[in-house]
């Protein structure tokens, strides 16, 4: 996250029309005066012509070269203030403001040495000028010798207390120094004294969000939004809103964005999760597939794609997400894990169970995935298969109510009845709420001709789960048959 500083030099305005200067016949002191009426009557242009002209016809006039000097500065042409300033401070040494504008002059020209002693000179002059400190402060900050920049600061701070400036580029020091505490102060305060300025606010928001202080950054945020036209600003606002819980105020600042961030994959995937997040799912089926439109193979998206797909009931097209995420991330086992459920829900066993079966080979205590390789196995015919499968699970959990009711299937479709409903009831047993068991052992009754008990266990079980279609159809039939 980069924050944007503001480290303006503080400059001077030379102080008098004359002042300090030599004394010159009535003519020349009256044009010096004109052009500096003229630049307080903001004819920057025509008061800088007057003085280049002055010094031609009075060279080395220390006050023409002083003033001219600030207003090249002004217009940042600090290479031609240089030697007029130099001129004028060998000719006024102790003059606080030629000495503060020759050391700006020496900044703006890459001369940080210079310019220290300058501000150094200024410092013994007058102690309680805080431009010195703030000008070698921002000295500091731009050879990053943050301890001497934060110490500088500090100084300029407790002579003029009211200056944002001041304390905004406190802050700067301190955050490059890693104290984020302190610099989050001098943000703040910076912020404070101006509460105008976005630029204060932006950086007390965006470091506070960086620190996870997502409630405190949001006022400030939201201040700086509102005063810059920054885009990246609001997208922070809208991570920050998100991040704080405030979902409804997080998916409109987002939305508003769009725009702005047509091209950025990290906006559209957070504004589908925020549209998924309110049970926008048509929304956030969009926003990934904006992000796999900019970035094809970004996983996340993917994952999250086929996750909602799957969700929708849209199995084969969450299968295709899945199997692309696969071959992307080898070593993803909730991919390979996602991409057989789908294809299971899809019909797609042969395509299903390899990979169930890829899934055991790395994980054989996962008795999860080997029921579900067992039931995939189950549904394509495979009945050993499956049984050895299931088998493999109880060895793992005596009482595991899933695998119980596939020893019972196997049983039940080999015609080996006693076996098949000692199997149900074991699994009824495990799992008095497992459903499927109760079903098939009141088949298996039927078919050992004991009609009646069959039609309890289904009555039984439509107690556990009234909605259940296997039940309901099995109860009329077998009522029926009566």
């Amino acid at each position: 996250m980069k924050y944007l500083n503001s480290i303006t030099l503080a400059m001077l305005l030379v102080a008098g029309s004359v002042a300090n200067g030599q004394v010159k016949d009535h003519v020349v002191e009256r044009r010096l005066i004109d052009a500096v009426q003229a630049y307080k009557d903001g004819k920057l242009v025509e008061a800088t012509a007057a003085l280049e002209q002055l010094l031609v016809d009075q060279p080395h006039y220390s006050d023409a070269e002083a003033w001219l000097g600030f207003l090249y500065e002004r217009q940042n042409q600090s290479a031609k203030a240089l030697p007029l300033l130099e001129s004028a401070a060998s000719q006024r040494p102790n003059d606080l403001e030629v000495a503060t504008n020759l050391g700006n002059a020496y900044f703006a020209t890459g001369q940080f040495d210079k310019a220290l002693t300058r501000y150094r000179a200024v410092e013994l002059l007058n102690a309680r000028m805080f431009e010195p400190y703030y000008n070698s402060g921002t000295i500091f900050l731009k050879r990053k010798e943050y301890p001497k920049a934060i110490a500088e600061f500090q100084k300029a701070s407790g002579l003029k207390p009211d200056d944002g400036y001041v304390y905004n580029n406190l802050g700067v020091a301190y955050e490059n120094a890693r104290d984020f505490a302190r610099a989050v102060v001098s943000y703040k305060k910076a912020s404070q004294l101006q509460p105008e300025n976005g630029l204060f606010a932006r950086n007390a928001g965006l470091l506070m969000a960086h620190q996870a202080q997502f409630t405190d950054s949001l006022p400030y945020l939201e201040k700086a939004s509102s005063k810059l036209n920054d885009p990246s600003v609001t997208l922070v606002l809208a991570e920050t809103y998100a991040k704080a819980g405030r979902r409804d105020e997080a998916l409109k600042t987002y939305e508003s964005l769009r725009a702005s961030e047509a091209q950025n994959v990290t906006f559209w995937f957070n504004l589908a999760v925020l549209r998924n997040q309110a049970g926008d799912s048509a929304g956030a089926e969009q926003g990934y597939r904006r992000v796999l439109d900019l970035s094809p193979s970004d996983l996340d998206t993917l994952n999250n794609l086929g996750l909602l797909l799957y969700k929708k009931g849209e199995y084969a097209q969450s299968m295709e997400i899945f199997d692309k995420l696969s071959g992307l991330n080898p070593s993803s086992t909730s991919a390979k894990m996602n991409f057989a459920a789908a294809a299971t829900k899809a019909g797609e066993l042969k395509r299903a169970i390899p990979a169930w079966k890829e899934l055991v080979r790395a994980d054989p205590q996962k008795t999860s995935v080997r029921l579900d390789l067992a039931n995939a196995l189950w549904e394509v015919g495979d009945y050993d298969g499956a049984r050895f499968h299931y088998l493999e699970v109880l060895k793992l959990d005596r009482s595991n109510a899933e695998a119980l009711n596939g020893v019972g299937l196997f049983h039940l479709h080999a015609a080996h009845l006693p076996q098949a409903e000692a199997a149900f009831r074991s699994s009824i047993e495990a799992n008095t709420n497992f459903v499927p068991a109760y079903n098939n052992l009141a088949i298996t009754l039927e078919r050992m001709n004991q009609r009646t008990q069959a039609i309890a266990i289904l009555e039984q079980a439509s107690k556990i789960d009234e909605n259940d279609q296997d039940v309901k159809r099995n109860l009329r039939r077998i009522r029926a048959s009566g």
